[in-house]
């Protein structure tokens, strides 16, 4: 769970709306006055050319607005364009954008960028990070109630509600992430959802064992394969089996999700993204369903409770619910995939790495020591850590909701802050020159840059993110994800088909939080003798 990159910034398109609007008012107003003078064709042949010079006055004014930067404020990178600013190179591969910015900023301070008229300020080095985590007034709630009504399908009143601002009530979206920490914290709860989901897993695995037996040799899509089974077992744990019930293709239609949440971002017409809205409605009517039932995972009852305090639909408590259950999964399944990828692409490492799970499990291997998996298996963490820092695509986002300074720099009031943790995972001054690298035994050489060794340790990571929004699920991440990985390594041979072709991150797509794989890749798969 990521909870803090469930909502991407609002999209260029968004803001072309908003700029549009501003335009079509005044052109409005100017139609009505140019109408009320106009009483013959002279007067209609001036007034057209004065609605003419209406309009380019806007457009002039507006594309100054964009190339200027207001006093104190961070430098702007060059190459804006009139009225769009930045938006053509940042909607096309937002990310290579980030990566110009760095390399043409001094020192990497922040950079300004302007799409459409929105500022955006973009934060470019682990200091500077940290102190905008660390900021009061640079807020993810406003981030987040956009996200709850643009993406995930709950009603802007709804959205708006959970503030509990005009019943005195407590601000869920400032107290989400203390709740939820608190919920998944190591301790008696995590582990409680940590055994339901070991225990769907192994009824899951048990069924592929005897797929197997009868079909010996099959062959999977590897997304496929992480999807439905780390995802269908996950989401069990979460609200117990009636939910796929409901809805059995679910996790696949998060997958749908996954690509369409972009285009939800837009704040378009629902006529205009019919198939996404209808996938979006399929998965939260699913959730809606389960609203009150008793083995959905207690802290989301409790939520639902308190979005009923507060007047809160049906349909709500399931966009919320949907929310939460995306986040589980949204970045595991794919982090799961490259660790997966990367053992199968490593097969020097195999012996260590089978050396390392064997005490967990028993001899039908199913998994009875989850401890020795957390504790004992430094290279199976290593590789994780790795997979989560090469793969991520996590961009931490506040609003400004007060003018603010740092690292230096004025950010001004309405503005929006963006902290892309692939260039702080990427930091060669923290990871060293194979930073680009994934090097499975990262974090278990040692620490030495005057050779050009760089160890900075699991800390350096950021892909959860951090401050008071550092992801309260990614205990549970870890603990399903190891236990998965572990258990598949334990039951099955795996092998890549023949001719399948090298996968590297598809730092072009739009993401959650992890980047995808550029194409599919093929495996085949069998019992252990």
């Amino acid at each position: 769970m990521r909870s803090e990159t469930l909502f991407d910034i609002p999209s260029a398109n968004n803001w072309a709306s908003a700029t549009v609007d501003a335009i079509l008012v005044a052109a409005s107003k100017a139609i009505s006055f140019i109408q009320e003078k106009s009483t013959s064709l002279s007067t209609t042949t001036n007034a057209s050319l004065l609605l003419g010079t209406v309009l380019v006055v806007i457009l002039v004014r507006q594309s100054f607005k964009v190339s200027q930067t207001k006093p104190g404020e961070p430098p702007l990178l060059p190459g804006t364009l009139p009225l769009l600013g930045h938006a053509l190179s940042f909607n096309k591969d937002s990310n290579k954008l980030y990566e110009v910015a760095r390399n043409w900023s001094p020192n990497q301070g922040p950079v300004s960028l302007s799409v459409l008229g929105q500022r955006i300020y973009i934060i470019l080095n682990t200091r500077d990070v940290n102190a905008v985590w660390r900021s009061k007034s640079l807020l993810f709630d406003s981030v987040a109630e956009w996200g709850l009504a643009t993406m995930f399908g709950m009603s802007n009143e709804g959205a708006k509600a959970i503030r509990g601002d005009e019943l005195g009530l407590v601000n869920m979206y400032q107290d989400q992430h203390g709740y939820w920490r608190d919920a998944l914290a190591p301790g008696d709860a995590l582990n409680s959802l940590t055994q339901r989901f070991l225990n769907c897993l192994e009824k899951d695995l048990a069924k592929l064992d005897e797929e197997l037996r009868q079909k010996g040799t099959t062959t999977f899509e590897l997304r496929e394969f992480v999807r439905l089974r780390l995802g269908n077992q996950s989401t069990e744990a979460f609200s117990g089996p009636k939910l796929l019930e409901y809805e059995p293709d679910i996790v696949k239609k998060l997958a749908i999700w996954d690509k369409d949440f972009y285009k939800l971002s837009m704040g378009l017409p629902r006529w205009m993204l019919h198939h996404a809205h209808k996938n979006l409605d399929d998965m939260v009517k699913a959730w809606q369903r389960m609203n009150g039932a008793p083995e959905v995972l207690p802290p989301l009852t409790t939520r639902i409770g308190m979005m009923g305090e507060r007047g809160c639909s049906e349909r709500d408590k399931g966009a919320a619910n949907f929310s939460i259950w995306m986040a589980t999964l949204a970045n595991a399944l794919p982090t799961n995939f490259w660790l997966i990828y990367q053992i199968m692409r490593h097969p020097e490492l195999q012996a260590t790495l089978h050396e390392e799970i064997a005490p967990a499990f028993n001899k039908e291997n199913s998994l009875v020591d989850l401890n020795h998996l957390l504790n004992n298996c430094p290279l199976l963490h290593s590789m994780y850590w790795e997979a989560l820092r090469w793969s991520t695509g996590a961009v931490s986002t506040r609003s400004v909701a007060e003018d603010t300074e740092v690292a230096g720099y004025v950010f001004y009031t309405g503005a929006l802050v963006m902290s892309p943790m692939r260039l702080v995972n990427f930091d060669r001054k923290v990871f060293g020159p194979d930073a680009e690298d994934y090097v499975p035994e990262r974090f278990l050489r040692p620490h030495e840059p005057e050779k050009g060794i760089y160890n900075p340790g699991i800390k350096a990571v950021k892909s959860f993110g951090g401050g008071v929004t550092y992801c309260p699920g990614r205990h549970f991440a870890l603990n399903e994800i190891i236990a998965f990985t572990a258990s598949v390594m334990r039951r099955y041979d795996l092998e890549f088909v023949e001719g399948q072709t090298e996968a590297v991150v598809l730092t072009s797509a739009p993401v959650v939080g992890t980047f995808p794989a550029d194409k599919e890749v093929w495996m085949k798969i069998s019992l252990k003798n």
